[in-house]
């Protein structure tokens, strides 16, 4: 039985799960019998970029990676994109240069394409570096396409990380979706010993998205840094989960989160640092800070920090605030209208994250939606 089989066979013996604080929505799982080709492009001859579907029926070595986790968003989400998955890449890296290669991964949904299911997996193998960026958009004539069932534009995704000894791997990751689609995404990295890898996760689209990023720093002084930020309007619901597990020795994590709600947005944050044995003297940080933009948003924080060892620092912070409003007042004595003047507030707060992203484009995209959304 090969590696989709399986999958495919575990999820159809399970039934459609129940989430308690954030409801999931009804029409769910679709099986697609198309795949969904995405615009790539890499600058280095040290990368090599392959095909997810071909290279898990060709490659021994990647079905035989461990594609698993403990939180993510549970075993149905893992067995449907594995099972079923039309896009998605194996990128492995082997340059060692001083500027990492840049590998740029496009999808845009829309017309008769409504579902993508893609499985990425990133190697940087020992020493290596490697940028990953991967962008979900729609068509500009679905931007403001309302729900329709028949037609659900939903996106369910899973990125495996794999940082081989001291090598250094950076995903950004934009969904501007329209106001209507579903968006589920989990990714899980593995970092060894002296390795770093950095997720920038954008989230700004979409009616429903639920989020859940897992890093298993296993190895001595391995690093891993989460920078979150979100945008929820009108009757939005988010469900972010981030999870550190520390387990090699001198291990250093943290996560960050800036989100910004509007109308009647639902929100949970689960922010989770766990020290297993044998990672002592490792530190971990968490931090969210959500700024409301109404009255009745609905926004729960659920900070974690659990320790099996004693020589170790933990620490989390989180801020709930409605929008300052002597900044607002400020900005319209210069001449701003209310609305300018959210915008500008909601980019500054966001702008502690995107000033640590070198690609210019990615940042003028994300002060264009953010533009484009708020209303």
């Amino acid at each position: 039985m090969n590696f989709r089989q399986h999958h495919q066979d575990a999820f159809n013996k399970m039934e459609t799960p129940v989430w308690n604080r954030v409801s999931l929505p009804n029409e769910l799982f679709p099986k697609p019998n198309y795949k969904v080709e995405a615009s790539i492009t890499s600058d280095s001859d040290y990368v090599n970029v392959t095909a997810f579907c071909d290279a898990i029926d060709s490659d021994d070595s990647i079905a035989q990676l461990e594609f698993t986790a403990k939180k993510q968003l549970g075993p149905v989400f893992k067995h449907y994109i594995n099972g079923y998955a039309n896009a998605g890449y194996v990128v492995k890296s082997t340059s060692k240069a001083f500027k990492p290669p840049v590998v740029d991964i496009h999808y845009v949904l829309g017309g008769e394409t409504h579902t993508l299911i893609d499985n990425h997996v990133i190697i940087a193998e020992a020493g290596a570096k490697l940028d990953v960026i991967i962008d979900y958009h729609v068509e500009k004539s679905d931007y403001n396409k309302s729900e329709n069932t028949l037609e659900q534009t939903a996106h369910y995704g899973m990125t495996h990380i794999f940082a081989k000894r001291g090598s250094r791997v950076r995903v950004f990751k934009l969904q501007r979706l329209n106001k209507s689609a579903y968006h589920f995404d989990q990714v899980f990295a593995s970092v060894e010993e002296s390795a770093v890898v950095d997720v920038f996760d954008v989230q700004v689209g979409s009616q429903f998205k639920a989020i859940s990023h897992e890093f298993d720093l296993k190895g001595r002084h391995s690093e891993g840094h989460i920078k979150s930020i979100y945008f929820g309007d009108q009757d939005s619901k988010l469900d972010l989960s981030f999870t550190m597990n520390h387990r090699g020795k001198k291990s250093n994590s943290s996560i960050l989160s800036k989100g910004a709600l509007d109308s009647n947005a639902l929100k949970v944050f689960r922010g989770n640092l766990f020290f297993e044995t044998g990672a002592s003297q490792s530190v971990g940080k968490e931090e969210e800070f959500v700024m409301l933009l109404g009255d009745n948003i609905k926004s729960d924080s659920i900070p974690a920090l659990m320790c099996a060892e004693d020589d170790v620092i933990g620490a989390h912070a989180a801020s709930v605030g409605q929008v300052d409003l002597n900044k607002l007042f400020y900005l319209m004595s210069r001449g701003f209208s209310e609305i300018e003047a959210k915008k500008l507030v909601i980019k500054a707060s966001f702008e502690e994250i995107l000033s640590d992203v070198p690609y210019e484009a990615f940042r003028v995209t994300v002060a264009h939606e953010v533009d484009r959304r708020v209303c």
